[in-house]
């Protein structure tokens, strides 16, 4: 099976099913960011493996590949891209799990993601995501505009694949108001439990859920995924612009 499990998330279905309806109209663009826990200036001792760009698990491929996932899976691919890769904190503190610091190591993996784009379908596309947790409390917010209304997604957390962000609308019309839009909830992350999403795509996998939106993620929908890694890092790389597709 392959995994994408943000995109049974409940609230990127409705954040699909909202675009998909024409309810905002033609989409101008979207703007992401969130924090992705690891990487920050401490990190858990089972965490310290994400510190080693070598290892492979680091802000880019985990977080914010789940997210942009999310954003492409809503909004269609990026045609094209560029990118920032920052590792502006080189040497980081391990603690233990009562948090108390054990020792300092270097960190070879980025903790500052950055990439502007275009959607295939013409709309701009800027998404940013760092590491550690918000001081502001603002941990992901994702806004689609477009021409007759907007969405805003946010959430507890970058991991959108784990923790569930609220759906909000906003139409046009010039006295319009932010208006929350319900969705299921999605398991109990404020308990530990994350299981809800890959259970939607084991569920999705036998069959179970397709008629409510629910999607089976192929081996070349995860290929583009990694093709898009890839070009971020060729961006970087040469200073480019760069295409995965």
């Amino acid at each position: 099976m392959i995994g994408l499990q943000a995109r049974q998330s409940p609230s990127v279905l409705k954040a699909k099913e909202i675009v998909e309806s024409g309810k905002l109209g033609k989409i101008l663009g979207t703007t992401m960011f969130g924090h992705g826990m690891i990487a920050g200036k401490i990190a858990p001792e089972a965490h310290e493996y994400s510190l080693d760009i070598e290892n492979g698990a680091n802000i880019l491929t985990v977080p914010f590949s789940h997210a942009v996932d999310a954003l492409c899976y809503v909004l269609g691919e990026i045609k094209d891209l560029s990118a920032t890769l920052g590792n502006n904190l080189p040497e980081v503190t391990i603690v233990d799990k009562d948090m108390k610091p054990i020792r300092t190591t270097k960190k070879t993996a980025h903790e500052f993601v950055s990439i502007t784009g275009t959607l295939v379908s013409g709309g701009n596309v800027d998404v940013q995501y760092t590491g550690g947790m918000s001081r502001t409390g603002r941990n992901f917010y994702w806004e689609i505009i477009g021409t007759d209304g907007s969405l805003v997604l946010e959430g507890p957390n970058g991991h959108i694949q784990m923790y569930q962000p609220s759906v909000k609308f906003v139409g046009g019309e010039q006295d319009a108001k932010l208006e929350q839009i319900e969705v299921e909830k999605a398991g109990r992350p404020d308990e530990g439990d994350f299981s809800f999403n890959v259970g939607r795509a084991w569920d999705a996998l036998a069959g179970v859920g397709l008629e409510k939106g629910s999607s089976v993620t192929t081996w070349d929908e995860a290929l583009v995924r990694h093709k898009m890694i890839d070009a971020i890092y060729r961006s970087v790389e040469t200073g480019k612009r760069q295409s995965y597709l």
